[in-house]
Order: C-alpha cells, then structure tokens, then sequence
C-alpha cells in the first residue's frame, strides 16, 4: 500500500517544470567525456519532458484549449511535441505534428571553427519542414516559451 500522497502529486507540475529544467542544464553542461550518442539522449529526454509538461499542466486544470493555442503559435513546441512523440512511438502517424519525416541529425564541427560545444566537436540538430535547427538553441527557447506562458498563466 502507498502512502497517501505520492510524489507525484505533491510535486504537481512544479515537479515536472523542474526536471524538465534540470534536463536542460544536463544537455548545456560542458562535458569531456559524455559521448554523443549519450548527449542525444539527455536532449531526448528534455524534449519528452518539455512536452509532458503540457499534461502535467492540464491535469491540474489549466484550460487544455490555452495550451493547444500556444502549440498552434509556437513552432518550437510542435516541433518539441514531434521529437517526444516520434521517439515514443518510433513514428508520427497521427496528427497534429510540424513534419511527420523530422529527421535528427549529427554535424560534425572542425576543431577549429567557433562552436559554442563546449563537449565535442558534433552538434545535434533537427530537419523539420524546410527548416533546420540546433537542438541545444531549441531547448532553450521551448523553455523560454514556457517561461513567458507561465508567467502570463499562472504568475500574472
């Protein structure tokens, strides 16, 4: 038997804001010896748990259609919410999703060209749509986005 309280819901969406942030902190760290197959996997996890925040959020009675609002206007969740989903699920058949084919992609990056890698010479980024981006720059603005829409939300 359990206790009457789990973690869970004495966390609540704080909790789930908070790990989501430390995953970010993780993917940001400079690390020598983190390999890049484990980098992808932090970055991954932070997008799996950036878009269960969204669930964390509506099931403490946040308006689902204020969340589905912010998804439709921001293309940085939707492509987070395709990651999430398309690594759940090993594909995306059911919509909505930014690019059902998103491919992530490794780039290597010669020693001597400027990198804000701090751990190695290879970025991860996304193909989505017509456009490319750095997953480590895409993280940080779902967060951003999260941010302002919290701030808006539920600290007005």
């Amino acid at each position: 038997m359990g206790l009457l309280l789990t973690l869970q819901e004495a966390e609540g969406w704080h909790g789930q804001y908070r790990r989501m942030l430390r995953w970010r902190e993780r993917i940001c760290a400079a690390d020598d010896v983190r390999s890049s197959a484990e980098q992808l996997d932090f970055l991954i996890a932070f997008f799996v748990a950036c878009f269960h925040l969204r669930d964390w959020l509506k099931d403490s009675g946040l308006d689902a259609e204020r969340l589905n609002a912010m998804f439709r206007k921001n293309v940085e969740l939707r492509i987070c919410r395709d990651v999430a989903n398309g690594f759940k699920h090993s594909h995306l058949d059911r919509k909505p999703f930014y690019d059902q084919t998103f491919s992530v992609v490794r780039e290597h990056v010669p020693a001597d060209w400027s990198s804000n890698l701090g751990h190695s010479n290879a970025r991860w980024s996304i193909v989505a749509g017509d456009d490319k981006f750095d997953l480590i720059e895409l993280a940080g603005r779902c967060v951003s986005i999260w941010d302002a829409f919290l701030g808006e939300t539920i600290c007005p």
